[in-house]
Order: C-alpha cells, then sequence, then structure tokens
C-alpha cells in the first residue's frame, strides 16, 4: 500500500487515512444529520401514498410532480436505493462511535498508582478532605458496606469503585439500535404486505402484494371468511365491521380462529390479518316502464329521458330496513334518490318521467383484508428490550472512584464521577461527617 501526497505535498500514510475516515465515520454531526434525513423520509412515506398505480397519483398530484415522485423513489420510498445508503451509514456511524468508544475502554491504562489523581488538590477543591489516620479502617468498613469494590493500588493508595457497569451503557444503546435497525432491513427485505379480499365462505391460500407488482403473496396456510358483519348509524353510515376468520391447514382443520375488527388484528404463524374495508357485491333488480334490469353497482341504466346507477347499498336506513342509493341526471344536475325495498311508498320511484320499482337485492357483503408479514418484529423487539437495559444502565447507574491516599501523618480521600457530581460530593460529605 503506498501513501499519498496531502494538498501541502507531504505524503499522508494509509494508517492516518484510515484513523481520518474513522474519525469521520464516528462523527455526532454525522449522526444527527443522516438520523435527520431517515426521520424526514419517514415524513414523506406518511404524506406521500406510497405503493400506488399511475393513475392513483395522477389522480392525486399534476404530472410534473408525478414524474419527479417517480424519479427519486418517493412512491417507495422505504425501499428506495438511497434509503438503504442512509440506513447502512447510520449503522456504519454508528458502528464506529462503538469501536471508538470500546477502543476507549480497552485502551485505558489500569488505575494504578501512578494513573492517581491528586488527592490533596481534589480535597482542596470540594471534592475529598483529610482524615486522621486511625480512621482508615472505618473509611473501609463504611465504603465496603455502600458496595464499593476495594483495590490496592500501592502501598499508600487505596481505590474503591463503584458503578463501573455505567461505562458500559452507551454500548448497550447502540448495540440496540444495531439490532433495531437489523429486524427493520429484514422486515423490508424479507417482509410482505398484501391483501385480499373474501365472501362469506370463500377461501383464499395467497394474498396480493401491495410492493412487488401485486404478485401472490403464499401465507402458508387457508384463510376463510366464516362470517361478516356490519353496523350502521341511523343515516346509513358505518359504525363497525367484523370478519370472523378461520386458519386452516391443508386438510381443512381450523387451527385457529377469531374475529378482526379495525385495530384488532388476527395473528398466526406470524403473518398479521387486518379489517381494512368491505364492499357489497350485490345485483340490484329493477323494473323501469314494465321492463326488468338488473344491475351491479356503478353499473348505468337507461329510464326515459336520462340514466341512472346505483352508488351505494345500506342494509338499515333510518329503521326502515335495506335501501339502494340511485343517482341520475336532472338536466345539468346530478341527484340522488334512496329506494326503500321494505316501504311501499319509497320502493317505486319516478325519475324524468319513467316508473322506477326497486324489485330486489339479492347478494352479500365481502371483506378486504390487509396481510402483513414481518420477519423482523421478533428482532426488533429484542432490540428494544436491550435498549431499555441500556437505558437502565445509563441513567440509574453512576462510576464512581474514590481514592485513599496516606502519607503517614493523615488520610487523604478525594473521588472523580462521571455522572451525578452533586449526589458524589454530598456522599463524600456524609462520610467525612460521620468520620469527624
Amino acid at each position: 500500500m503506498t501513501a499519498t501526497k496531502s494538498n501541502s505535498g507531504t505524503e499522508t500514510p494509509p494508517a492516518s487515512r484510515a484513523a481520518s475516515l474513522s474519525r469521520s465515520l464516528a462523527s455526532v454531526r454525522l449522526g444527527i444529520v443522516v438520523l435527520s434525513l431517515i426521520a424526514a423520509t419517514s415524513i414523506l412515506g406518511s404524506v406521500i401514498k406510497q405503493g400506488g398505480t399511475e393513475e392513483e397519483y395522477l389522480s392525486l398530484y399534476s404530472e410534473k410532480a408525478y414524474h419527479f415522485i417517480k424519479l427519486f423513489g418517493f412512491d417507495d420510498a422505504y425501499h428506495s436505493p438511497w434509503f438503504y445508503f442512509l440506513l447502512a451509514l447510520f449503522a456504519l456511524n454508528l458502528i464506529a462511535c462503538t469501536v471508538r468508544r470500546i477502543r476507549g475502554l480497552t485502551g485505558e491504562r489500569g488505575p494504578g498508582a501512578k494513573n492517581a489523581p491528586d488527592v490533596k488538590a481534589l480535597a482542596a477543591a470540594g471534592s475529598g478532605f483529610s482524615a486522621p489516620v486511625d480512621t482508615l479502617g472505618e473509611i473501609s468498613r463504611r465504603l465496603s458496606a455502600s458496595s464499593y469494590k476495594r483495590k490496592q493500588l500501592s502501598e499508600r493508595t487505596t481505590l474503591y469503585e463503584k458503578g463501573s457497569l455505567a461505562r458500559y451503557g452507551v454500548l448497550v444503546i447502540h448495540a440496540s439500535v444495531l439490532i433495531v435497525l437489523l429486524g427493520g432491513l429484514i422486515g423490508l427485505v424479507a417482509g410482505d404486505r398484501g391483501f385480499l379480499v373474501l365472501r362469506v365462505g370463500e377461501t383464499a391460500e395467497a394474498a396480493v402484494s401491495r410492493e412487488r407488482a401485486r404478485l401472490p403473496v403464499p401465507l402458508g396456510f387457508t384463510v376463510r371468511c366464516k362470517d361478516f358483519n356490519v353496523t350502521f348509524y341511523p343515516g346509513g353510515q358505518p359504525k363497525e365491521y367484523a370478519s370472523d376468520i378461520e386458519i386452516l391447514d391443508g386438510a381443512g382443520k381450523v387451527l385457529k380462529e377469531g374475529r378482526i375488527k379495525v385495530n384488532e388484528p388476527l395473528s398466526y404463524n406470524g403473518v398479521r390479518l387486518y379489517q381494512s374495508s368491505y364492499g357489497t357485491s350485490n345485483s340490484y333488480t329493477f323494473r323501469v316502464d314494465g321492463r326488468e334490469v338488473v344491475l351491479a353497482e356503478q353499473e348505468v341504466a337507461k329510464a326515459g329521458r336520462t340514466a341512472f346507477m346505483v352508488v351505494r347499498y345500506a342494509p338499515q336506513v333510518h329503521d326502515f330496513g335495506p335501501g339502494v342509493m340511485v343517482a341520475y341526471m336532472d338536466g345539468e344536475e346530478p341527484k340522488t334518490l334512496w329506494f326503500l325495498r321494505d316501504v311501499e311508498r319509497m320502493r317505486t320511484r319516478v325519475i324524468e318521467g319513467s316508473r322506477i320499482s326497486l324489485e330486489g337485492i339479492t347478494g352479500g357483503y365481502y371483506t378486504g383484508l390487509e396481510v402483513s408479514r414481518d420477519p423482523g418484529v421478533p428482532v426488533v423487539l429484542a432490540g428494544f428490550a436491550l435498549m431499555l437495559v441500556g437505558l437502565y444502565i445509563n441513567f440509574f447507574t453512576f462510576h464512581r472512584r474514590i481514592y485513599v491516599v496516606s502519607d503517614g501523618a493523615e488520610i487523604h480521600v478525594g473521588g472523580v464521577a462521571a455522572r451525578n457530581r452533586e449526589g458524589f460530593l454530598e456522599e463524600l460529605r456524609r462520610l467525612s461527617k460521620d468520620l469527624a
């Protein structure tokens, strides 16, 4: 390996370049910038629809905005190369910081007598005190009773140390964040998101992917819609809808069953099923001026001088039973009418001179289920559990060192603490007061 020349003309050894790169990667500023970019990406992913079709984007944005979104991959931000790059850079930053921290801890010279601070100076600065020689035994007893570990550094110098685990709290937190990132990456690469539509009694063995060109996503089991229920407010708006689902094996044996509601998913073998939507697959029979017409929702039929179509179905309209909302044009003005199957006077209506009657409603509901498989979830949960451990170590343990030096005439006591200095000084003051 050869050295390179710097701008000043001097050669930069490879070891120096590696050290410089390591310092740059371990920069706190870099970590903050990258983390801010990841947060901004998450905001974009929440604001901009993810995994939509071209038609959906063009209905929401202008053509220019749509091309901009596609160009930078904002329509699939969490799977874009630059988002992976940000995650990798953040991971490298954490690893570099962790390695530097480990090197700092392992590279520390042992707490020998030569490395001990000037205890007299600490006492003079208020971080210690002096006491008679005959109090040495009492000092040792009291500090040992307070869980301080004793180590004889020399004939005259003794170290009492407590909370050395606190030095590793940051390392534990760094490791936990790396584990969370790893779990998230596993979820992004190996996870699947899809949807499936089931009518009562229907089964499915695969969902339709939302992220991979609508390819099938095998579930590894069979999902059966046992029942579907929806309740409505008096005005016909949906109040609550839920699906009774069965999980079956290849032989049709029920492995698990449960009711899925909004925000109450069903989990099995790493797959979570969410209630996301519902709809009707009804057909509606009308009699228009004596002729029979059968329509599905959004289908159009002629009625005299105009046309009409079914735009909405409700099983209960103001306690009057099932109803069908029909839309039509009155000249240039769109209008709607409710046809109520069980109310005679509202079962038959006149639209633009045509007599239209609702004769029957056949069919039923279908349920729309969101399917999510994320193998990275256990890893993420393990990372968060480890993070709690690291936070506890970092916030509730304090590294303290107390040096006791004898000069033959007096005992000099002085100490240092990485954090919670005021509490540590109070501990020293109490020790001094008790000895007096």
